[in-house]
């Protein structure tokens, strides 16, 4: 049986609750100090002067012969040894023309001639853009062959690592929190009276001011919250507010003596799948670890367990997290938070690859919102709904490639009731299960194309606050119409 587990830690609840790199370049120095002997920086210096003389030279060589043959002998020798040295100075070494730049992401680059390197290369289409190869030089030209060894590619990413941790672990923590539990002990030998459960979870600094964020169910009942720092620092910390919705609450440590930095935060809007995922926290409450892995996808919608409603845009990704990691963060290779860690997706209860982060995105909303009031307050359509798929637009008559978000349901005294949003009025069995269908689809908010329900939700969550007029367009019976609705607040 699949489950959705918590990853933070507690002794009496079975739940997990528990530089970028450095640019390789090469650049290039002054071609006689780094190419030629010491003596060769001089000898380029002398050509021109050399040639100065030649041009003299020649220029005297051209009068008549009488005039040469009148020439005194010691003159004649001096010139004669200025257009030797001239010819010989003048005539470029082959080691000059050793010209490499190494510009990532080449991985094996062979120089070009001279003379071609002068001229323009010829711009590449995308599709076209591949890391060069070795080729085989022409004929009597020097060659400087430059390769990226599989042991500098490791040292770069172990570089990126390091930095990553280094920089963002003073910005961590670890939470010890204690809550007070009462057992009856209805059984013979059963412990009776009052007991301190103990949980564990991460989160990490917000801001200058001692403010932390972490998850709401690594704090829910807390009597006592311990913030554990990296360099073993315990303090106390107050809770300033919570948010059941997003799963996300605000501590605050107590002494005013201990402010460490705040942690940078990212977007986590322009992550992509594939790109570098790394978890940083306390699981098991063992000390600081970090694991990394890959985003997985994005665009998840998970369901908190103190809550009825979803939260969007989540993501997912294959960084190992543990009991104990719920309310750290996830970073990008930049080391900014994309995410703070709060369930996994297992069959077993450990770690099988489905990590789940609630977007920074949100946390971006719903933090200040906690810290200044102590809540945050969202808008409300007052629906329930779900994704058109083709066996829906087929049951409707509609094209099969038909999306949106099918109205199955308006709640009484809503935004969508006042507004007139139409609920779904009939049943129909597909793949052997009835489905709701006949109401309102909407395909767009303020002009933004709705592909299914979680596209709502999504924007009705970051676009937009109680009070706000949405225009709505819906397709009804078959037309494209538009109305307008005002946002309602969520009830709590």
């Amino acid at each position: 049986m699949t489950s959705v587990v918590c990853i933070h830690k507690t002794l009496t609840i079975v739940c997990l609750d528990s530089a970028r790199p450095q640019d390789n370049r090469t650049t290039t120095t002054d071609h006689g100090i780094r190419n030629c002997p010491a003596s060769c920086g001089y000898a380029v210096h002398a050509t021109d002067q050399a040639g100065e003389v030649w041009n003299n030279v020649s220029t005297s060589t051209k009068a008549p012969g009488k005039q040469r043959r009148l020439l005194p002998l010691l003159p004649v020798a001096i010139l004669a040894i200025a257009v030797a040295v001239g010819l010989a100075c003048s005539q470029p070494s082959p080691r000059l023309q050793e010209t490499v730049e190494l510009t990532p992401p080449a991985v094996n680059t062979v120089s070009q001639p001279a003379e071609a390197a002068t001229a323009a290369p010829p711009q590449a289409k995308e599709s076209e853009a591949v890391p060069a190869i070795e080729q085989p030089a022409q004929s009597g030209t020097p060659e400087t062959e430059v390769r990226l060894t599989a042991l500098a590619i490791a040292a770069a990413h172990d570089q990126v690592m390091s930095g990553i941790y280094e920089r963002t672990v003073p910005s961590v923590v670890g939470l010890r929190v204690l809550k007070s539990i009462t057992i009856g002990g209805a059984a013979p030998g059963m412990p009776q009276g009052d007991f301190l459960s103990r949980a564990a979870g991460s989160g990490f600094v917000w801001d200058d001011e001692g403010h932390i964020v972490t998850n709401k169910h690594v704090i829910d009942g807390a009597d006592r919250i311990i913030v554990v720092l990296s360099d073993g620092v315990q303090v106390d910390a107050e809770l300033v507010g919570d948010d059941p919705d997003s799963d996300l609450a605000v501590i605050k440590i107590t002494d005013a003596s201990v402010r460490p930095p705040a942690i940078s935060l990212g977007d986590s809007d322009t992550i992509k799948p594939g790109q570098l995922a790394v978890a940083i926290g306390d699981p098991f409450s063992r000390g600081f670890s970090m694991t990394s892995g890959i985003i997985s996808a994005v665009g998840r919608t998970i369901n908190p367990s103190d809550s009825n409603f979803s939260v969007p845009r989540v993501v997912q990704h294959d960084a190992a997290t543990n009991p104990g990691n719920s309310g750290g963060p996830l970073l990008n290779r930049q080391g900014d938070v994309v995410g703070i860690n709060t369930q996994i997706i297992s069959e077993t209860g450990g770690f099988s690859g489905v990590g789940l982060a609630i977007p920074v995105n949100l946390a971006k909303l719903v933090a200040p919102s906690l810290i200044a009031e102590g809540r945050y307050e969202y808008p409300f359509i007052g629906i329930r709904g779900v994704s058109v798929s083709p066996d829906i637009a087929q049951a409707m008559d509609l094209p099969a490639d038909m999306r949106g978000a099918l109205v199955i349901a308006v709640g009484t005294g809503t935004a969508a009731e006042e507004a007139g949003l139409r609920a779904s009025d009939r049943l129909t069995v597909i793949n052997g299960a009835e489905l709701p269908i006949g109401g309102d689809i909407i395909v767009a908010m303020n002009g933004t194309s709705m592909m299914g329900m979680d596209d709502v939700v999504a924007y009705t969550v970051e676009h937009t606050q109680p009070g706000d007029t949405v225009e709505f367009t819906i397709m009804r019976d078959g037309e494209e119409m538009t109305m307008e609705v005002t946002m309602g607040a969520r009830p709590e």
